[in-house]
């Protein structure tokens, strides 16, 4: 299976799931519902960058929303964006995307995000990052708000700008994962007490 499709078959499986981050700094406490959706997927695996590919069917048939499924009900040829010369900054997307969900259930380092403290020019408008380093790469994932619902704006793997470097750090107090009506929690802050909950940001 072609990375593209894999990403395709992980988000799928991410889009029955619902992540809620709690997370705190100086007594204040901040809520993330992390949400995902089928239309986000094209922009975050990178496909604005596969311009030049040929996926041998018409734009029409996997625009938006509708990319996911022409990817797993094989209408489209994944593949074909290996042959995009911005496949390397593509593949850095889609391996995010496919390590997506052991990221979010890991450990990471979570913080507010300022575009204008990162070193280089950075064109990222989001409200956080997490930084995730795992299996000896480290995945940065850029979370932004959309008439109430978080989402993932941005995910890719670290080049040569660590986009966690200057940024305003939070503790993580609890994160919970809801998947098939079930809610689990993956982890608590052994200080965390919630009677101790103050308002959500």
């Amino acid at each position: 299976m072609c990375l593209l499709t894999e990403a395709a078959r992980r988000w799928e499986q991410l889009s029955q799931t619902e992540y809620h981050i709690l997370a705190g700094k100086r007594g204040k406490e901040i809520s993330i519902h992390l949400k995902f959706d089928f239309a986000d997927f094209p922009h975050l695996s990178g496909m604005q960058y596969a311009q030049d590919a040929d996926f041998g069917i018409r734009a029409s048939q996997y625009y938006g929303a509708k990319l996911v499924p022409a990817l797993l009900h094989g209408k489209m040829d994944g593949s074909r964006i290996e042959s995009s010369r911005n496949w390397e900054k593509i593949k850095g997307r889609l391996d995010a995307i496919i390590g997506l969900k052991e990221t979010l259930e890991g450990n990471f380092q979570i913080a507010l995000f300022n575009p204008r403290k990162v070193r280089a020019n950075s064109r990222i408008d989001a409200d956080f990052i997490i930084k995730n380093e795992a299996s000896g790469e480290t995945f940065f994932v850029f979370i932004d708000e959309e008439h109430g619902r978080h989402y993932c704006k941005s995910a890719f793997a670290k080049e040569n700008v660590d986009y966690m470097e200057n940024q305003s750090m939070l503790t993580v107090l609890k994160k919970e994962k809801t998947e098939n009506g079930k809610t689990t929690e993956l982890y608590r802050h052994p200080n965390f007490k919630e009677s101790c909950h103050l308002s959500d940001r």
